[in-house]
């Protein structure tokens, strides 16, 4: 009885210490798990999520070489993401090739105990033929995830061509010169270290008085003279009065006004010498004589400025005569000073008498040149005239 007993009792304590086992080993793994939650908690906090705004680039200096300019355009961040490239645009002197450019990122640029960036400052890149290059903004531990990425384009610098200080066009427009019958530009340019000159023909009769040019110039500023005083010349142009004795000057200054280039505008008209007879015969030439006529016609000036005999010459000399012989010359008495405009001279003619008698004709040809500011000649602008002579030899 009393072993039956003893039986049961151990029973209940086997049952019992099961029962304890059991609830001790629940106790332990539930704590175990409480400990690991704590870790993660804390390994959690301990590593932020990364803000990649701070990823951008405050600059993007180059080795060894110094740029002009530089744009720079922030890569779009939404909600942590980047959503559109950045673009870094760099211009660098003309005289520096755009090949084998080297980056030179440092702590300045770019927080590098957080992030990398590739290409390295070890790679020299081409931006020959208007490359782009990509550099890419990375975490600088762990799985280096890429954040942020730029587009890098370098140009060389467009160095301005000087200015040259010249008229560059001047222009009569028929739109704003309505008795003009077409629009009018330069005839003749010569230009010269310090001063050029330009040269625009206009129709005979043309009111000298108020015309208004249409100017260009490659410069700064462009200033005009007349009478002495020298004023800007409006945008918009403005009525000028060309008549002799005026005169016009322009002057192209640069941005500082330390550099300037005068520009004389001669306008006149290309055919400014009017013959009143084109055709003469002069009285008989006794043989073994010279026959001098004065005053057998006149020339008169209706140009713009004053004009100087420059040459004669002959043609369609008739007999012809070997070896070749003027029997008729001419000559004009032009004063010594120039004609002026609206001025005539007398023409004389020469006959040579000590050729065989007959009768006998020639065609006096008349250069002039512009005589501009008293003291300037210029050749070979002006239409010639021409005078037929015939005269007769007798005994």
């Amino acid at each position: 009885m009393l072993d039956e007993f003893k039986k049961q009792a151990m029973r209940h304590i086997m049952k019992l210490s099961n029962t304890v086992s059991t609830i001790f080993s629940l106790l332990f793994i539930m704590s175990c798990n409480s400990g690991d939650d704590d870790d993660a908690t804390t390994t959690a906090a301990s590593t932020p999520s990364i803000a990649i705004e701070e990823g951008m680039l405050k600059d993007f200096p180059l080795f060894a070489l110094q740029y002009k300019e530089i744009n720079i355009v922030d890569p779009e961040i939404v909600d942590n993401k980047e959503v559109k490239y950045g673009e870094i645009k760099i211009t660098i002197p003309s005289t520096v090739s755009l090949d084998n450019i080297y980056a030179s990122i440092t702590s300045a640029e770019l927080n590098l105990s957080k992030f990398s960036i590739s290409p390295g400052n070890d790679v020299g890149l081409s931006y020959e033929d208007q490359k782009i290059n990509v550099y890419t903004i990375t975490t600088a531990t762990g799985d280096k995830k890429e954040l942020l990425h730029y587009n890098v384009s370098i140009v060389k610098e467009i160095v301005p061509e000087p200015e040259t200080l010249k008229i560059t066009s001047f222009t009569f427009e028929k739109s704003k010169n309505p008795d003009l019958p077409n629009d009018i530009e330069i005839s003749t340019r010569i230009e010269d270290n310090y001063r050029d000159k330009i040269y625009l023909f206009v129709p005979l009769g043309t009111d000298f008085t108020n015309l208004t040019p249409t100017i260009t110039y490659d410069g700064a500023k462009l200033y005009y003279t007349q009478d002495s005083s020298e004023a800007e010349y409006p945008e918009e142009g403005t009525s000028i009065d060309f008549k002799y004795p005026k005169y016009f000057m322009l002057s192209v200054k640069d941005a500082g006004g330390e550099k300037y280039k005068i520009t004389d505008v001669i306008v006149d008209v290309i055919n400014p010498v009017r013959i009143e007879t084109v055709s003469v015969t002069t009285p008989d030439t006794k043989q073994q004589t010279r026959g001098y006529f004065t005053g057998v016609t006149k020339l008169t000036n209706q140009g713009n400025h004053k004009i100087i005999y420059r040459s004669t010459s002959y043609e369609n000399m008739s007999p012809v005569i070997t070896p070749v012989s003027n029997v008729i010359t001419a000559n004009r008495s032009t004063p010594s000073g120039g004609l002026i405009p609206g001025e005539s001279c007398d023409i004389n003619i020469i006959v040579n008498g000590y050729f065989p008698e007959g009768t006998y004709k020639t065609t006096a040809v008349f250069y002039s040149k512009i005589q501009y500011n008293d003291y300037e000649e210029v050749s070979d602008l002006l239409e010639p005239v021409r005078l037929d002579i015939t005269s007769k030899i007798v005994k």
